[in-house]
């Protein structure tokens, strides 16, 4: 009975000692990628070699993506089901094509067999054929929303033959999950979505490359706006993301902040890297040029919205 008793009150004890803690993040240790000293971060961000506005039609144009012939680039913008291409050496809209109705489309991703565009909610479309006479869509729902994930990004990892989706909703609703964004992959052989995330970027990860790269000044402005004084729990707002064609790399872009997130083929942090001042006040779309050349949009605020080109320094 004493024992009974003892066992009880060791119980409550521990309830309420839990139940005392401050929210934080489970992880003890952030984990970045092991190449993180050796990389280089192969683009000046504060030097675009082209900038182009857009028309009022794209005004809130919201995903981008290279043609699979290489000669344009590939935009949706969040209201109308409408495919745009854009020349991608003089910024002029060329053609476009109607895909679906209206709605809130988020990404667009060009793969060896079709288009596809995804939305808020996860479904995404594939469009086979775009903007010719025999244009064929398929619809496919995702047990994904906007609540629980928010996509936000979509690309294409050609070495594993998936589609990328970046969320910009925490991955969860515990404190620890709120400090998390998932990225999920959509296999377009199996029209399957992955059950569980195939990489998450966390807090942890961030604070732990904030350290490791503490001695560089460029670390200074990135760190301050990832401080715990922060009101946001994890202010990393995914609205784009890319495979970078040459190096397999991972860039994700996060508007909050104006920042380039740079992961490694496993998913592993490697690199984060601001944006010059002044330069796309909302950005949206991130895609690469077969050359290794970096494309990023920005929807319109006080003017309108905006493509810029940054040559790759890479290795030529």
């Amino acid at each position: 009975m004493v024992s009974n008793i003892f066992s009880g009150l060791c119980l409550l004890l521990l309830s309420v000692g839990c139940k005392a803690k401050a929210p934080q993040d489970t992880t003890t240790q952030g984990q970045i990628s092991t190449h993180w000293m050796a990389f280089k971060f192969p683009y000046d961000l504060n030097s675009p070699a082209a900038t182009w506005s857009l028309p009022d039609e794209l005004l809130e144009i919201s995903g981008l993506s290279l043609s699979a012939d290489g000669n344009s680039l590939l935009a949706v913008q969040d209201e109308t089901g409408i495919i745009y291409w854009i020349d991608k050496r003089t910024g002029a809209v060329t053609r476009k094509s109607e895909f679906w109705k209206e709605g809130d489309y988020e990404g667009i991703e060009t793969t060896p067999e079709a288009i596809y565009v995804v939305k808020g909610t996860g479904t995404l479309y594939e469009i086979r054929h775009a903007g010719e006479s025999n244009q064929a869509v398929e619809k496919f729902n995702t047990f994904l929303n906007t609540t629980t994930a928010d996509v936000e990004g979509l690309g294409y990892d050609a070495l594993n033959k998936r589609l990328l989706l970046a969320c910009k909703a925490p991955a969860g609703a515990t404190p620890a999950e709120a400090l998390e964004r998932n990225v999920y992959a959509f296999y377009p052989e199996t029209k399957t979505l992955s059950e569980t995330p195939v990489f998450q970027i966390r807090q942890s990860d961030v604070q732990a490359w904030l350290a490791a790269s503490a001695n560089d000044p460029a670390t200074a402005k990135i760190a301050e706006y990832f401080s715990k004084e922060k009101k946001e729990p994890f202010p990393f707002t995914p609205s784009s993301i890319a495979v970078h064609p040459l190096t397999g790399h991972i860039y994700m872009a996060s508007s909050g902040g104006k920042m380039l997130f740079v992961l490694d083929a496993q998913g592993a942090l490697l690199h984060i890297a601001k944006l010059g001042k002044g330069l796309l006040p909302q950005m949206e779309g991130l895609c690469f040029d077969k050359n290794g050349d970096l494309y990023l949009s920005s929807e319109g605020k006080e003017g309108p919205a905006t493509v810029v080109r940054f040559g790759y320094n890479g290795g030529r």
